[in-house]
Formats: structure tokens, sequence, C-alpha cells
């Protein structure tokens, strides 16, 4: 594991561990019990996860943003073909099934394209939200402002 040094709101140094090799490392153990218990359901995540290695590439923001949202509704989108797969046997021939109907990826590849317009959305959403907001705050002081001039007269409006 990495280790950086963090400086304390004292001046000592402690060591951090590094986020993404443990995230890394988890993922390789997962990934690994995955192709040996599941093969399967394996090949079925790798090829529906698809968008979603795509946005971790793309993503060029510290908090992952975009690769959060669209991983994760690219996740609930393989629900439906991943359970097509169990009721088809947990085979390979039920994975070569499942991925051969253009339904299944419409579902994966929409779910995917969903995650994208929400969070292109977002940025859209918070701007009105914190305008609606800003503009009541507005409201709010002005009046308290005109309370003040009433209590105390016109010499503390400025």
């Amino acid at each position: 594991m990495a280790h950086r040094t963090a400086t304390t709101a004292r001046g000592a140094t402690k060591a951090k561990r590094g986020g993404f090799g443990g995230l890394l490392t988890v993922g390789v153990l997962l990934g690994t019990a995955l192709v040996v218990t599941a093969l399967p359901l394996c090949v079925l995540l790798v090829a529906g996860m698809l968008p979603s290695v795509v946005a971790a590439l793309v993503d060029r923001h510290p908090r992952r943003y975009l690769t959060a949202s669209v991983a994760i509704i690219n996740l609930a989108g393989l629900v439906l073909p991943a359970l097509t797969l169990v009721k088809l046997g947990m085979s390979l021939a039920g994975a070569q099934q499942v991925l051969s109907d253009p339904r299944n990826w419409l579902i994966m590849f929409g779910a995917a394209g969903t995650g994208w317009v929400v969070n292109a959305a977002m940025l859209t959403l918070a701007r009105i939200i914190l305008g609606i907001r800003d503009e009541r705050e507005e409201r709010h002081l002005r009046k308290q402002a005109e309370q003040l001039v009433e209590e105390w007269g016109s010499e503390v409006g400025g």
C-alpha cells in the first residue's frame, strides 16, 4: 500500500493510506473470485459495464462524479440481464444467449446513457435550486434591513 504523510493542525505528521491502491486490490480480489465461481456472470458484467469503463477514462474531476453516476445506473441496468442469465442456468451458453439479445444491450447501455444524462442535468438543477435559495435569502435580508430602518431611523440605512 502506498503511504502518504499528512500534516495535522499541530504540525505533527501522520501516515495516510492511499485510497485507490486499496480499492484496486479489493477489486482484483473480487474479480478473481467472480471469475472462479461465476464465469458466465463475469462475462456479462465485463460486457455490460464497458460504458462505466469509458466514463472512468474520460472523467477528469478529482471526485469522479461522472464515473459514479454512470457506474451505479449502469449496474442497475445489468440486473434484468443477470436475472435472465440466472434463469437460463448460469452457463456460458446462457451468457451467449443473453448477450446476443439486442434488447439486453439496449437495457445495459441505455441505463449507462441515463447515468450520463443524470450527471449532465445535476449541474443545471443545482444552479436552479441555488438561485431560488439565494433569491429567498435576499428577500429575507431586505425585509430585515427595512425593519432596522423603521426601528432605528434612516441613519442606519447607509
